[in-house]
């Protein structure tokens, strides 16, 4: 009988998360492929289980395809092996994806074990995305590529992972398009540390600005997008949050114009409207 891998959610933050199942399947298993092994093996000593008999496998996103031939060797043989990530669902922005796929391929058994996930633990939450919702993985870096892929997100829901150093810097992005009504951040979920945020995203650079906790750890941003008509009054506002930022005129021109996908002219003569 050939074997079966377990794809196993871990703890994001609270150890008591990790559900019953997941603890027989990590202390029974042959082996486990883990992200990091000295994570995995310090979540082992906590739960009071031993090290699998055939040991820990280091399997990130480095030595993911290294270990595919492996692997697949390991399950037709009959291991039964446990595939986890550092924190959360293997495969969710996290290593997994293409030794799960490969497994597939080869006719082999692949099974979930469910568990903690910031994603569902941030929308469960924020009180967004019952409707539907876009996951988008971590959300861009830099200014540019942030702001327009901001600037692309149709109307809905939408969830990124990010680096909770960045949200100031995505906060204010926001604030340049109009179509983001609201924004729910949620800061390191289930850590002692947990903290939601909620406001427009000017609000919420107001809140973010000068707040050196709330840019330390992990996060997940949900945005509000909804549809809206790219008035003078939304391109005034935009200007407001550009300039905000310190930016020169020119460049809050160019910024806004590029964010909103409306004229560099039209945004100009709105711009001049502003002096004084």
């Amino acid at each position: 009988m050939s074997g079966i891998l377990f794809v196993v959610a871990t703890p994001i933050g609270n150890l008591e998360d990790l559900t019953r199942r997941a603890v027989r399947i990590l202390g029974s298993a042959d082996r486990i492929l883990c992200e990091d092994t000295r994570r995995t093996r310090a979540l082992l000593e906590a739960l009071q289980l031993k090290t699998p008999p055939r040991g820990l496998v280091r399997c990130d996103a480095h030595a993911e395809g290294e270990r595919m031939a492996e692997v697949l060797t390991w399950l037709a043989a009959g291991e039964q092996l446990a595939l986890v990530s550092d924190a959360g669902t293997p495969g969710l922005s996290d290593p997994g994806e293409r030794l799960v796929r490969a497994v597939w391929d080869a006719g082999l058994q692949v099974v979930p074990v469910p568990g903690p996930s910031a994603l569902t633990a941030a929308l469960s939450a924020a009180g967004l995305g019952a409707a539907g919702f876009t996951f988008g993985g971590f959300v861009d870096k830099g200014g540019e590529s942030l702001r327009k892929q901001l600037a692309g997100l149709a109307s809905g829901v939408h969830a990124f992972f990010a680096p909770a150093r960045d949200l100031l810097l995505i906060a204010t992005e926001a604030a340049l398009i109009p179509t983001i009504a609201e924004v729910v951040i949620a800061r390191e979920l289930t850590k002692l540390h947990e903290t939601f945020y909620r406001g427009t995203p000017h609000a919420l650079v107001e809140r973010l600005t000068g707040d050196a906790e709330a840019l330390l750890g992990e996060a997940v941003v949900i945005f509000d997008v909804r549809e809206a008509v790219i008035d003078d009054e939304a391109i005034t506002l935009a200007l407001h949050a550009a300039l905000n930022r310190g930016n020169t005129k020119k460049d809050a021109v160019d910024a806004v114009a590029g964010a909103l996908g409306v004229p560099r002219r039209r945004v100009y003569q709105i711009a001049l409207a502003l002096r004084g």
